[in-house]
């Protein structure tokens, strides 16, 4: 993804929700909880972190929502997929850096469109993907950024895929955050559901048997 929301100088900010310790000062019931967002200031991966809520967002820290007063943005999810596993020293392993991590966060540069790099089939080594990329670790702050999300399935057979194996699902989800002003959906006009018919009296079904 190189988004550019409202420009294209955009900020990668890592947000997590974290328990707060029971303390007279910051958490007498111990149910408090806090939101820590940590921009992404260098080129660099990122792992999903369900159990801090990770997510990923993209924003112009120079545009400011005015209802919340945080920077517009978008966000999503990256899901805690398995990634790969072939051995460091492998070579599957080796030329395909891009699936040992999540998310990679990379300066924009001309012509580098492929995670993998242009030749991932062809080589020994990864060259020209998202590693060599976050080893430039060029400054991503408020800068022309891309955001890459990996994911995968590991499919371990079963004997329901034969002869055709069932499609498997995964979805990236991107949705605004402090983007618009109220939900943009409201005024969308309502309708009724089109594939609904009413049932006449005399209809199949009200026929007595």
């Amino acid at each position: 993804m190189d988004p550019a929301i409202d420009g294209p100088q955009n900020t990668v900010l890592v947000e997590e929700s974290h328990p707060v310790p029971t303390s007279a000062e910051r958490n007498p019931r111990g149910n408090f909880y806090e939101v820590v967002k940590t921009p992404v200031t260098k080129s660099q991966w990122l792992d999903a972190a369900p159990q801090h809520n990770r997510v990923i967002k993209m924003v112009n820290t120079k545009k400011l929502n005015p209802i919340s007063g945080r920077p517009v943005g978008y966000k999503f999810t990256p899901a805690p997929t398995q990634m790969l596993l072939a051995q460091p020293d492998s070579i599957q392993s080796r030329r395909a850096q891009f699936a040992h991590h999540h998310v990679w966060v990379t300066k924009y540069k001309d012509g580098e469109l492929y995670a993998g790099g242009r030749f991932t089939l062809q080589s020994q080594d990864e060259t020209d993907g998202v590693a060599d990329a976050v080893k430039r670790e060029e400054n991503v702050e408020n800068d022309d950024v891309v955001v890459w999300n990996a994911f995968g399935l590991t499919h371990n057979p079963r004997v329901e895929d034969w002869p055709v194996m069932p499609v498997e699902i995964h979805e990236l989800q991107i949705k605004p955050a402090d983007f618009f002003t109220a939900n943009p959906s409201i005024d969308v006009p309502s309708n009724r559901n089109l594939t609904s018919r009413l049932v006449e009296k005399e209809g199949c079904c009200n026929a007595k048997l």
